[in-house]
């Protein structure tokens, strides 16, 4: 359910100040705690879950468990921080840091110089190999999504608004449109099915750097793939950009991923940039928690059941000739309409 100004959460805990936005699978809230704290809490949106049947609910709902219990170990200082999670309702929350700071798709002007520029991006890529270790992928790096925060008197670079549950388009049997940004989503992204993987990540921090240091936005993957457009030089349009930091842009926007560096430190170290020490993965004690982790488990039991039974009657019909019809196949889903809003 949405709620509204005013709304209490978790016994009081938290107040609602405001909805900061809505996307297809999720919708943020701002709010305060008793002490005054501002906070952002992370939902599933309503408008999709009415649209599905009980079993899509609840496989969303355990990708979604899945995905944020993965995020709580990602402990990082470029990461936006997870500091709790509770059920309210029968509504998943993620309750995150709230970082109200500009973004690097607010700087003005919005060319950096090629120092500045590597500086955030490398705690952005060290931020996202603690992501990657923890087998998960932001699906969504681009300026608008990297806010600078002003720590000991430096700016330094946060990584927010993971793409939870995005994987959900995967296991759906109509294609469905995925939440994108032109310019920056690598080619993959776009095809229902396709497993991603580190090098998506890549693709978009490269696109991200090309945009820092030439204030354009690359043209974008699928006019690339469909259309032949050009992916242009970095270096034609600014050239203070040194040769092995266009061709590592480069080489990292290439639209078949086999072809790009597979791994976030590869491509960083392709660039010159040190990499810290990843710091270890810490999980957040919590009962509800430990609830979260048996809902997982239940639905998975109930999922594999489900499958095994569907498997044996198919195997079933095989051996009987007179059964002269097949299992019927399941329904077709309709898909809601996506929405463009993009929120921590």
């Amino acid at each position: 359910m949405a709620w509204g100004v005013g709304d209490r959460l978790q016994g009081g805990k938290y107040t609602i100040e405001k909805e900061l936005g809505r996307g297809r699978f999720g919708i943020t809230y701002l709010v305060k705690n008793k002490n005054g704290d501002r906070f952002v809490i992370k939902t599933l949106n309503d408008d999709l879950l009415n649209s599905l049947n009980q079993l899509e609910r609840e496989r969303l709902k355990t990708m979604f468990l899945r995905e944020a219990l993965k995020l709580q170990k990602c402990k990082h200082k470029y990461i936006v921080e997870v500091v709790d999670s509770f059920e309210q309702a029968d509504c998943l929350c993620l309750v995150m840091e709230y970082v109200n700071e500009v973004s690097l798709a607010d700087l003005r002007p919005p060319i950096l110089s090629e120092p500045d520029a590597l500086r955030y991006i490398r705690q952005i890529g060290e931020a996202l190999i603690v992501v990657h270790e923890n087998e998960l992928i932001h699906r969504d790096v681009h300026p608008g999504n990297i806010l600078l925060r002003k720590r000991e008197g430096q700016l330094e670079a946060v990584l927010i608004d993971f793409g939870l549950a995005l994987d959900f388009d995967h296991i759906l049997t109509t294609s469905r449109t995925k939440e994108t940004s032109d310019g920056f989503t690598p080619p993959e992204l776009y095809a229902r099915g396709t497993i991603t993987r580190a090098y998506s990540d890549i693709y978009s921090l490269a696109a991200t750097l090309y945009k820092l240091l030439t204030g354009r936005t690359p043209v974008d993957a699928i006019k690339r793939k469909v259309d032949g457009e050009h992916l242009v030089s970095p270096k034609e349009f600014n050239e203070q950009i040194s040769r092995h930091v266009n061709e590592a842009i480069l080489t990292a926007m290439q639209l078949d991923p086999k072809q790009r560096p597979q791994s976030m430190r590869e491509w960083l170290d392709s660039l010159g940039l040190t990499v810290e020490n990843s710091q270890p993965s810490v999980i957040v004690p919590s009962n509800t928690n430990s609830n979260w982790e048996r809902n997982i488990q239940f639905w998975g039991v109930v999922i594999a059941a489900i499958a095994a039974i569907g498997t044996l009657l198919s195997g079933i019909v095989g051996w009987i000739p007179f059964i002269k019809t097949s299992p019927s196949s399941s329904p077709a889903l309709v898909s809601p309409s996506p929405s463009s809003s993009k929120t921590p």
